[in-house]
C-alpha cells in the first residue's frame, strides 16, 4: 500500500477509537437519547447543505435513516450509559455485519454461500464468547442493548 493510503486508513481507525472515547465522555453529562439527538443534528445540518438526497425512496430513505442512525445508535448510547466499556462497544457495534447478512437473506432473497456460512459462525462464535466474559465493568444489560 502507498503511505497515503495508509495514513487514510490510520485517520479512520483513530476516528473510530476516539469516537467512543467521546460517547463516554458526553454520555457523563448528558442523557443517551439527548446526547444521540444532538450528535446526529451536528452531522446532518452541514450535509444538508453540500449533500445531495439519495436516488432513492422517501420510505426507503427514511427506513434506512431510523433503523441505522436512530436505532444503532439510540441502542449503542443506552448500553454505554448502563455500563459497557467504550472499547467493547466499539467491537460489538460490528455485529452488525452478522444481522445485515441474515436480513440480506430473509429480506431480499440473498443465497448463502460457504464463506457467508463459515463468516456468520465465526461472529456468531465471537459474540457469544464475548457475551459469556462476565469480568469488568460490562453489563448483561449492555451487551444486549449492543446486540
Amino acid at each position: 500500500m502507498h503511505k497515503k493510503d495508509i495514513c487514510m486508513a490510520l485517520v479512520v481507525v483513530i476516528a473510530w477509537g476516539l469516537n467512543f472515547i467521546a460517547i463516554n465522555m458526553g454520555l457523563r453529562e448528558m442523557p443517551p437519547l439527548l446526547l444521540g439527538a444532538l450528535r446526529f443534528f451536528m452531522a446532518t445540518v452541514p450535509a444538508i447543505f453540500f449533500l445531495p438526497r439519495p436516488s432513492v425512496s422517501w420510505s426507503w430513505l427514511i427506513a434506512l435513516g431510523l433503523s441505522i442512525n436512530v436505532g444503532q445508535f439510540a441502542f449503542l448510547f443506552m448500553s454505554m450509559k448502563v455500563g459497557m466499556p467504550a472499547g467493547l462497544a466499539s467491537l460489538l457495534l460490528q455485529a452488525q455485519a452478522f444481522f445485515t447478512l441474515v436480513f440480506a437473506v430473509l429480506w431480499f432473497g440473498q443465497r448463502w454461500h460457504f464463506n457467508n456460512i463459515a463468516g456468520l459462525l465465526l461472529a456468531f462464535s465471537g459474540i457469544v464468547l464475548i457475551g459469556l466474559q462476565q469480568g469488568g465493568s460490562m453489563t448483561q444489560l449492555g451487551f444486549c442493548l449492543i446486540i
